[in-house]
């Protein structure tokens, strides 16, 4: 009967000693899948018009090492800038930016706890460097001309030391210094002239030149209506002044009143016209140079209504 107790009390402590020595281990909690676990950072040239830049690149992934979508990564430099600060990543997860820098940069992307950093060096983009910018060069010239009559070129421009190169379209050219020459032109015609110079752009005017009129009989010693004119030369640039001129005209040999004048026709040689019925009349000049003045007198005379031509030569300085 002893023996029987004791057996039980043995199998009960035994079964209680089992229970104790192995206990029930608690579980892992799984990671989340949605929160970035690593960020990879790296670059690449880039291809910027000026200054040095490179492509830098930061890929995000979960602990699983899946590629994450949609997580903001924020981008900041040592040096230079980087566009843009903030970028998503893509499907692929990867985010993209630009930096700008003249000197290696330690760049670093964050993406919520966890971030990567790198040096990257910018690179200056390929291809000749530009080409300047030239002065430019403008030719001052009257746009009519008379054959025989001389032609006053000018040339305008902040160039220093330049050469110019005269080409006055009638097969005639000229090089020098001057910033201004003078030319002849000994046919009627429409001529393409221009100005050139390695410093300096180059400029071009068109001229159209003319035969001289018939001299006009000297008032008083022809017959019919005769018309002489006299001109004040102005001046053009800074200090403007208009060039003032006046018509005298007589019918076989008489004064004729300025009552008598119907109309006046000027041709002010510069592609301007002007009609009055005064004998006086002012004109402004743009640009230097001779100009011949054209003035078509119509007067009523003994014998009716009149016309005659009469021209004048003038240097506007």
């Amino acid at each position: 009967m002893k023996w029987l107790r004791l057996a039980g009390l043995l199998a009960l402590l035994g079964s209680v000693g089992c229970a104790y020595d192995n206990p029930t281990q608690p579980g892992v909690l799984p990671a989340d899948p949605t929160v970035p676990s690593q960020v990879t950072l790296g670059a690449s040239p880039g291809s910027g018009t000026s200054g040095g830049t490179a492509i830098v690149t930061a890929r995000v992934q979960n602990a699983n090492g899946v590629a994450l979508p949609n997580v903001m990564v924020t981008f900041t430099t040592t040096r230079g800038t980087v566009s843009p600060a903030q970028v998503a990543t893509s499907s692929s997860g990867a985010a993209t930016a630009t930096l700008t820098s003249s000197d290696t940069a330690d760049v670093t992307a964050i993406a919520g706890a966890v971030s990567a950093h790198t040096l990257v060096i910018a690179t200056t983009p390929s291809g000749p460097p530009p080409t300047p910018t030239l002065p430019l060069a403008f030719l001052n010239v009257s746009g009519s001309a008379t054959v025989g009559t001389p032609v006053t070129f000018g040339v305008s421009s902040s160039a220093v030391g330049a050469t110019w190169v005269w080409s006055f379209g009638d097969g005639a050219t000229e090089q020098g210094t001057a910033f201004s020459t003078t030319h002849i032109y000994n046919h009627a015609g429409i001529y393409t002239a221009s100005v050139s110079s390695t410093s300096a752009t180059a400029a071009n005017a068109t001229i159209t030149v003319t035969d001289p009129p018939a001299s006009a009989p000297t008032p008083g010693t022809g017959s019919g209506l005769t018309a002489a004119l006299t001109c004040t030369p102005g001046t053009h640039g800074s200090t403007v002044s208009p060039t003032s001129c006046n018509v005298s005209a007589s019918y076989n040999g008489t004064a004729i009143p300025g009552g008598k004048i119907i109309t006046i026709h000027w041709d002010w040689a510069d592609g301007l016209f002007d009609d009055f019925n005064t004998p006086v009349a002012a004109h402004t000049y743009l640009n230097p140079g001779t100009y011949t003045i054209f003035a078509t007198v119509t007067a009523n005379t003994v014998d009716g209504n009149k016309t005659t031509t009469t021209s004048k030569s003038v240097v506007v300085p």
